[in-house]
Parts: structure tokens; sequence; C-alpha cells
């Protein structure tokens, strides 16, 4: 199957042209520069009207979700690769909605085709040079500027990543590429903890389902880790399904959300 950039774009904001409505640009491997990615988290934080770094720090980690879904999707369905790594990607922050998003710009779209050989052999190895290589690096240096645990940062991508491989996966109009990229993603659970710089692998996330209050009689999971949307100057307060609130609490929130949703069903 042939790369769909228009599938990139719509569903995950990965794109191959500039936007020129972007509030700020910046060259990925700019984001080892601690100068340069602490100018950009302050930016973000003020537009997310987050209270400080850290705050930046969880939702541009979480913002990667896309790239790694983006290289499940051509790890499992396509004939051949775009060469994803920091020198070949660029930062955008634009604002969609009163909301800013973070984009990725493909510099260079040369593709490449997948080798020969063992299929799970190079799938494997693709995914270690990105954890590995590119993303350890950049997820090891947010943690630095802002003090936060590097695991907090990476348990910020796994509930995204399957949201968007899952996503993916119901655009596709072939049955077994389908069910191939759903199957591939349990891939990345299997690398080594080490490709991450952690003490364990941080797809490997012991399921916890909650009651969802957006679809009543269904689950949901609890997040791995906090992404500090309470510490916004919003009325967002703790999400549904963050680990640090109590039994209580929850039960309070799951009211508190209900009662909003069937007041603007009954408007």
């Amino acid at each position: 199957m042939r790369l769909d950039y228009q599938l990139l774009e719509q569903q995950l904001g990965i794109v191959t042209q500039n936007r020129t409505d972007a509030l700020f640009t910046m060259p990925a491997a700019k984001l080892l520069d601690r100068g340069q990615l602490v100018s950009f988290l302050e930016l973000y934080q003020e537009k997310i009207k987050g209270l400080d770094l850290q705050v930046s720090a969880t939702y541009f980690a979480t913002s990667w979700r896309v790239v790694c879904a983006a290289l499940q999707y051509m790890v499992s369905v396509t004939a051949s690769r775009i060469q994803i790594s920091l020198e070949n990607l660029t930062i955008q922050l634009v604002m969609v909605n009163g909301f800013p998003w973070v984009y990725f710009v493909l510099n260079d779209q040369a593709e490449q085709p997948w080798p020969a050989g063992d299929r799970t052999s190079w799938q494997r190895g693709e995914l270690c040079r990105f954890y590995g290589e590119v993303l350890r690096p950049v997820m090891e240096r947010i943690a630095a500027v802002s003090g936060l645990p590097v695991a907090q940062l990476w348990g910020q991508l796994p509930l995204g990543v399957q949201f968007y491989v899952r996503s993916l996966a119901d655009r596709l109009e072939d049955d077994i590429l389908r069910s191939r990229l759903l199957e591939d993603y349990e891939l990345v659970k299997q690398l080594s903890a080490e490709e991450f710089g952690l003490k364990r692998n941080p797809y490997l996330v012991k399921e916890v389902l909650l009651d969802d209050p957006y679809r009543p009689g269904e689950k949901s999971p609890m997040k791995p880790t906090c992404c500090l949307a309470y510490r916004t100057e919003t009325d967002h307060g703790y999400c549904y399904g963050c680990p640090k609130l109590s039994k209580s609490e929850r039960e309070a929130k799951y009211a508190e959300i209900r009662k909003q949703l069937t007041s603007v069903q009954a408007q």
C-alpha cells in the first residue's frame, strides 16, 4: 500500500508543508538545545494557560503520540517509508479553534522501500531506532528542563498512540491491512525498557477500566500518569481518568460530567 499523505494530515496533523499561520516554527533537532526548547515550552505554556513549564512539558510529550502512530502505520501497512528523524521534522505551534496544536512537518518526503528479509525483525529494528535514537533524547531533554520524571512524560503516550492506531485502522478499506496494523501495535510492547531509558517499557500499562461518563454502560481506561491539566488556568480540573483521583473524587467527577452532558443535550 502506498503512503497516504492525506490520511497523515487529516488524522495526525503530520503535514508536508509549513503552515503560514504558525505562532512558532522550529527544526525538531533544535529541541535538544536547552534554550530553544525552553523558549518553545514557555510559549506553549502561555497558550495552554499552564501555571508552569511542567504543564507544557507534559502536553508537548503527549503531542508525540501522532508521530508514534504514523510510524506504526508505516511499518505495518505501507510499502515504503519516510525517514522519521529530528533532522527531517519541523515543529510548528498553530492555534486551531482557540487551542494550540503541535504540527509535525516532514521536511523531505523521499520514500525508501522497507528492507527485504524477516518482516518482524526489521519492524522491531525501526521501532528501536525511533524510540531509542529519536524520541528518547527529546523526552530526556524535556525532563531535564522541566524537572519532571521522564517516566511521567513517556506515560503520556500509550493511550493516545493506541487511540490513533485504532483510528487509522478504521479508515483502512483492506481487512488484512487493518488487522495487521492492530496486531503489529503489540510489537512496541515487546521493546526493551532500555530503548526508553526506563526500568519498564511504558507501553506495558496495567489496564484499569473505569465507567465511561461520556458513554454510559461502557468502560474507558485510567491514564497511566497525570497530564497536569488541572494545573492550567481553565475550568478543566482533573481529568476523569487521572490516576491521582480518589474513588470519591472520581465519582464526583463522573456526576459532574453527566450533568454537563445532560444539560447540553437538553438545549
